[in-house]
């Protein structure tokens, strides 16, 4: 049974940061909480934290080792809970001391004050042949058989290149209506999605929806002061090392 998760004062949400070597946004926010800049003792990521990330992928952990590790090491202080998304699954073996959510497991329970609320990465109930497509790339057998055969990184290579070259920030023409279609899905006051990179507000008639918006597209994060506030971000480059 999946605990429910008791949202503080100070939590923070960070959401599609889809760190790899140009975009390194990411390594730069973790620096500032562990040096204590940024404080909070719950970190809620909603997933697409790396750009691309699984456990049965040796070259991509090799990529991150990093932030991996520094995010290994934030979770001996801080409470950390981690919502796989499309571009970071079966993470688990990766952050040992993570509370890690699949998309299977998402939606999870949560609650502010008195009101009830679901988290998920942002992709669910969007159809099934969609979910076949996310059965497939998260089969743990398949990806270790690529992993094997994928000799001198050549493929995993070409996919971490190629990621790094799509542009992912946009605006969404009807956001509210996309949302609208799929809002009933869930049952609680409040939903908390990322995926989107929209960083919307949105009330609709019974659910109040709240979308993280992407840290590497706005240098904004969610962060619980009273409420759910959209938070600017200034980066500091001295942080992230240019020699990688």
């Amino acid at each position: 049974m999946l605990m429910c998760l008791n949202l503080q004062e100070s939590a923070i949400f960070i959401a599609d940061t889809h760190y790899n070597e140009k975009n390194q946004i990411l390594e730069s926010f973790l620096i500032d909480i562990k040096s204590g800049k940024i404080k909070t003792s719950q970190l809620i990521l909603m997933g697409d934290i790396f750009d691309f990330l699984t456990f049965q992928t040796k070259y991509f952990i090799k990529k991150n080792k990093g932030v991996i590790e520094l995010i290994n090491e934030l979770a001996l202080s801080i409470e950390i809970t981690y919502l796989e998304g499309n571009h970071d699954y079966n993470i688990q073996k990766i952050f040992p001391n993570i509370r890690i959510y699949t998309r299977a497991q998402q939606p999870i329970d949560a609650k502010y004050k008195d009101k009830t609320i679901q988290i998920a990465h942002g992709d669910l109930y969007v159809g099934k042949v969609y979910d076949i497509y996310c059965s497939i790339i998260r089969n743990r057998i398949l990806l270790s058989f690529i992993n094997l055969i994928d000799r001198k990184d050549k493929l995993a290579s070409k996919i971490y290149y190629s990621l790094m070259k799509k542009s992912i920030c946009h605006k969404i023409k009807d956001f509210k209506s996309l949302i609208g279609i799929k809002i009933n899905n869930y049952s609680s006051d409040i939903v908390i999605e990322g995926h989107y990179h929209q960083g919307d507000q949105i009330e609709y008639e019974n659910r109040f929806y709240i979308n993280i918006p992407s840290l590497l597209c706005s240098n904004e994060y969610v962060l619980i002061k009273e409420g759910f506030i959209k938070t600017k971000y200034e980066k500091n480059d001295k942080n992230v090392k240019k020699d990688k």
